[in-house]
């Protein structure tokens, strides 16, 4: 039995150090550090869940772990410790976060407990529970600021800010990782989001920009209708007002000079009218569609400064 648990131990710590260089050391981290050695009253159970973890198969590995821990004689730091990352790997993370706080209650004092730590603010991000996680990490930072995970519970916390879409937090957090650990495998994500929140930024701009100028234009289009209306109003009026006094066989030949009143009709008078009014209300309908597209030169001047910028 010793031999057998002394050959799955060898399996776990050689996964385990493949782990520290491969995909899931940069998501999961604690990974990167694995238990030295067992008790030698380890169960053929608990040498099963060890097999399972060391094969990936971590669903598996948490319910033999949970077999396993039951009997409390099988209970330690390091059972615990690789319950726990099962648990992160397979996505069970309201899991992890119990028995994480359960672990740093029982064994503050253990080589893992930072590792847990880590784990236990990232368990709370996946839950949602973002101004937990950002107390929970920041706490890791403070207390570890050596740990080989500081740079992780850095990133971690600025995803906190940006899942809020709090982007000015976020944006000196991403910084930090990114100029003061160049080498960590979370510079990379790092420098992805300070790219997505200067494009987003970028975006809020222009958008405020077109909306700005969007509004003037729509205003300038409403007044410019609004006269129009009111002209063609007016005119209508007028021409109503001189039908009826023609029936009447009165006034029309005090408000129309005599050449008028020979040579054009009523309507054509109206459309005159019109016509001698629209110049002006075109004239300021042009002055108001200069002014826009000078705005839009002027934000489109802006957007390329700040592309060049980055």
């Amino acid at each position: 039995m010793k031999n057998f648990v002394k050959s799955l131990l060898t399996l776990a710590l050689a996964f385990g150090a493949s782990l520290s260089l491969g995909l899931f050391a940069y998501d999961y981290g604690a990974a990167r550090v694995k238990p030295a050695s067992y008790d030698e009253g380890d169960t053929a159970l608990l040498g099963a869940a060890y097999n399972a973890y060391s094969n990936a198969d971590y669903q598996s590995a948490v319910m033999l772990f949970r077999k396993a821990l039951s009997d409390p004689q099988n209970e330690s730091d390091s059972s615990l410790y690789m319950l726990i990352m099962a648990e992160i790997f397979s996505k069970g993370y309201k899991a992890a976060l119990s028995d994480s706080t359960y672990f740093l209650n029982n064994y503050s004092h253990s080589r893992y407990a930072p590792l847990i730590k880590y784990q236990q603010g990232r368990s709370l991000y996946y839950l949602g529970d973002f101004d937990n996680a950002v107390l929970t990490l920041s706490d890791f930072c403070h207390q570890y600021p050596r740990n080989e995970m500081y740079a992780s519970a850095l990133f971690w916390i600025a995803e906190c800010f940006y899942a809020g879409y709090n982007f000015e937090q976020a944006r000196p957090l991403y910084e930090r990782v990114v100029d003061e650990f160049p080498k960590d495998p979370k510079a990379v994500d790092a420098k992805y989001r300070l790219d997505a929140i200067n494009q987003r930024l970028r975006e809020e701009k222009l958008l405020y920009l077109l909306q700005q100028t969007g509004e003037s234009y729509l205003s300038s289009k409403e007044n410019y209708e609004k006269v129009l209306r009111r002209y063609e109003l007016e005119n209508a009026m007028g021409l109503r007002s001189m039908q009826e006094q023609s029936a009447d066989g009165q006034g029309l030949s005090q408000e129309l000079p005599a050449q008028s009143k020979q040579d054009a009709p009523l309507d054509v008078l109206a459309n005159q009218e019109l016509e001698a009014a629209a110049p002006s209300v075109d004239k300021a309908f042009m002055d108001a569609l200069e002014r826009l597209k000078k705005s839009a030169a002027e934000a489109q001047n802006l957007l390329d400064q700040n592309g060049d910028e980055r």
